[in-house]
């Protein structure tokens, strides 16, 4: 792993706080190692460091500590400075060209637009532009040679966000974003800068991830979806599909003219020339063919459901570590708008900590007479619609899992065979609870979100907006909250090329993906015998 000097200190910002959380994030996506200090005189000797990050404000730098940070860069050392580092030794006027601009004013933190201008750079490649709660910082350049990689509007002018420039035989890398808290834990900026580590130390992407799809059927065309948004991603290219059927096979090859086709698993997971596969089958059919990939050397990503217990998640992930392999699973709808707005309510504090949810999916209406409706296919009804919202709620309620207990009905569709009416009672640690229910016999409905905090409420059926009522400031206010949009399915593959090709982390992890079957199998055995059931795996 790389080592980073994280040089701190000075004024109007809280360097102890933000350093915190910056050397948290930079140590678990595994960007570098970073040493945190206030000390300049470690500038005199950079020789166990592969770059430095600045995040200082004021002050000077003796001749000797200026000339060591310099001559480090420009002789093949990175350099990352975070917002204020531009208005840090202004007096050293090396240091000053080495950044390549000066501070020269801001606005009131606000929430604003950081517009990725060049989106197939290293740093930026796969980054959406996104928004940040920041200081708005208004820069003079220093120099004209910088590569701006993203932009911010202030007041009718574009301003640059972040750049890149060259300093010798080493880089440079600098953004205006970063003056508090807030800023530090934005996801955006967070990407930037762990992709920022990579580009100054000289980790650059190589080569392309050759995808393939199992399963091209006629069923929601998933199979064609998934080779689409593979296609979309920069560093993801769909090179294969695979379907037993003849007829599908020919249309992916309609669809997709370069690909090659498959017949059978067998003969794909020999293929050399296919390094990830994607498995779009029934979901009795996840487990086996799975296993036949990973131990093919194969990346796997596999639909949702998972698999269809926990014994087959365990097997799974034991033999995607034990080859250093990538496994995922399609939780797609993490990246839902009402989600995602759900989700950053709950992030600010709205509501206060949230003790109990409540999550609803359903009608009245024949389920329908499809493999979908066989339990022995399906893994039963709480394996369809049931994995997203398992999913959602454990990830809105991040606590550790003691008990689930289930409550199932089968009482008018017997001409199949998945259950008519499931529900999951989730206890967590310190009392919180979640109530997740699916039917085919609710003939009267209920909001889709109910959720409860200790400062107040979240309502939320259908329409553009989630009803929040809180008591965060002493007394009831009811707010109307419009839909985060821009969330987008090909999110998920673009996290998959992240991981694979920058080292980022995975954002659907097989454990979490293990935790959402762990809850739709103890539900089953709890309604069989009517007691609660503990839940493996979250010690």
């Amino acid at each position: 792993m790389k080592k980073a000097l994280l040089m701190l200190g000075g004024g109007f910002h809280n360097f102890e706080a933000c350093g915190k959380i910056l050397v948290d994030f930079l140590r678990s996506s595994g960007a570098c190692e970073p040493i945190a200090t206030e000390d300049r005189n470690q500038f005199l000797d950079l020789g166990g460091f592969d770059l430095v990050i600045d995040y200082t404000q004021g002050g000077s730098l003796t001749p000797e500590q200026e000339s060591g940070l310099c001559a480090f860069v420009r002789n093949g050392g990175g350099f990352i400075g975070i917002h204020c580092a531009s208005d840090s030794w202004v007096n050293n006027a090396q240091y000053m060209e080495m950044v390549g601009s000066h501070f020269i004013g801001h606005g009131p933190v606000t929430e604003f637009s950081v517009t990725i201008t060049d989106p197939d750079h290293d740093v930026t490649r796969r980054i959406q532009s996104f928004r940040i709660t920041d200081e708005f910082y208004i820069l003079e350049k220093k120099t004209e040679e910088f590569h701006v990689l993203a932009t911010g509007s202030w007041r009718g002018q574009t301003h640059p966000m972040a750049y890149v420039r060259d300093y010798g035989r080493g880089k440079v890398f600098y953004t205006a974003n970063g003056h508090d808290e807030r800023a530090f834990s934005n996801t955006g900026f967070q990407r930037l800068v762990n992709r920022a580590v990579r580009y100054v130390t000289g980790q650059v992407e190589t080569g392309t991830i050759r995808a393939a799809v199992i399963g091209y059927g006629g069923s929601f065309n998933m199979g064609k979806h998934h080779a689409e948004s593979i296609n979309t991603v920069p560093g993801l290219k769909i090179v294969a599909v695979c379907d037993l059927d003849p007829k599908r096979a020919a249309q992916a090859k309609d669809d997709f003219p370069s690909i090659r086709t498959f017949s059978s698993v067998d003969a794909l997971a020999a293929d050399d020339g296919v390094d990830m596969v994607t498995v779009v089958t029934p979901h009795n059919d996840h487990y086996p063919t799975a296993m036949k990939l990973l131990n093919a050397g194969k990346h796997v990503v596999v639909e949702k459901p998972f698999c269809l217990n926990i014994q087959e998640a365990t097997d799974m992930i034991e033999a995607a570590r034990a080859r250093q392999l990538m496994l995922s699973t399609f939780h797609n709808r993490r990246w839902d708008d009402d989600f995602l707005t759900i989700r950053q309510i709950l992030r600010e504090g709205a509501i206060g900590d949230p003790f109990h949810i409540e999550a609803y999916f359903g009608g009245y209406g024949h389920p329908g007479y499809w493999w979908r409706s066989h339990k022995p296919i399906s893994g039963g009804a709480f394996y369809d619609w049931g994995a997203h919202f398992t999913d959602w709620t454990l990830n809105l309620m991040p606590y550790k899992m003691e008990t689930v207990y289930g409550i199932f009905h089968k009482r008018v569709w017997h001409d199949v065979t998945n259950e008519d009416h499931c529900q999951a009672l989730i206890r967590f640690e310190g009392g919180r609870t979640a109530d997740l229910q699916q039917s085919s016999i609710a003939a009267v409905g209920k909001a889709k979100w109910r959720i409860l905090g200790t400062k107040g409420g979240i309502l939320q059926d259908s329409g553009d907006q989630i009803k929040v009522t809180s008591y965060r400031t002493g007394h009831r206010e009811e707010i109307a909250v419009p839909l985060i949009r821009g969330g987008s399915w090909h999110s998920y593959y673009h996290n998959v090329a992240d991981h694979l090709l920058a080292g980022e982390p995975l954002a659907v992890t097989p454990e979490s993906a293990r935790r959402v079957i762990a809850v739709l199998q103890l539900a089953e055995e709890s309604a069989r015998s009517g007691q609660p059931v503990p839940v493996p795996y979250e010690d």
